[in-house]
């Protein structure tokens, strides 16, 4: 898709969301810079497994996100990019509350580029991390 980059920068000035998928669970952008990117989400029961704590489904969706974001600051507007793999390691549960997710460009390169996320608590305690394997592609 093309203007990628650019609907990114529009949806943090605008305040919105970056995607449906972003608008689904509540998920902002609240920092961009090149190659990094900061989210955030709040998080209540809607967001539950059957434990009662945050889904690592949707803890893997923000982290998924915070690195796309990241991502997007990065590209020419012939570019797109995709999600080549991901793997996400959980430290506590989450409950309720703000959640962050912080996306890096660890390494870009022409075709390949490896990211990291990791979510936290309004008490700035980690609860996960993530790392992420994208593939770039003609837009």
């Amino acid at each position: 898709m093309k203007g990628v980059k650019e609907m990114v920068y529009n949806a943090w000035k605008n305040g919105t969301y970056p995607s449906a998928a972003t608008k689904t669970l509540g998920i902002k952008i609240v920092e961009l810079a090149e190659g990094r990117a900061l989210l955030e989400m709040m998080v209540d029961p809607k967001h539950h497994n059957m434990s009662a704590t945050m889904h690592g489904g949707i803890m893997a969706d923000i982290a998924d996100a915070a690195m796309g974001v990241a991502i997007a600051t990065t590209i020419a507007p012939h570019e797109d990019f995709t999600t080549m793999e991901m793997k996400i390691s959980f430290y506590r549960p989450h409950i309720k509350g703000l959640l962050k997710a912080e996306g890096i460009v660890a390494k870009r390169g022409k075709r390949v580029a490896f990211t990291e996320a990791t979510l936290t608590n309004e008490h700035k305690q980690i609860v996960a991390k993530a790392n992420g394997t994208w593939l770039f592609l003609a837009a």
